[in-house]
């Protein structure tokens, strides 16, 4: 973290390394549907392995989201 002017905290967002998606703009909406489904399911349904969608899912920010919707 970094101060500013003012002496107040920043934080600053983890930086993703950007990198060329092959992932079309429906296939983000099928894997966005069907979050709740298994990376079984998802890779009959999609073209990718099941490391390139859990990555996915993970720059989606579907990852982060199942874990706030976690009920404790």
């Amino acid at each position: 973290m970094q101060t500013d002017l003012l002496g107040n905290m920043k934080r600053y967002l983890k930086q993703t390394p950007t990198t060329t998606s092959h992932w079309t703009t429906e296939q983000d909406c099928f894997l966005i549907e069907n979050n709740s489904l298994s990376i079984y399911e998802l890779t009959v349904h999609l073209p990718f392995s099941e490391d390139e969608i859990r990555v996915r899912r993970a720059v989606l920010g579907l990852v982060r989201r199942d874990k706030q919707m976690k009920t404790y």
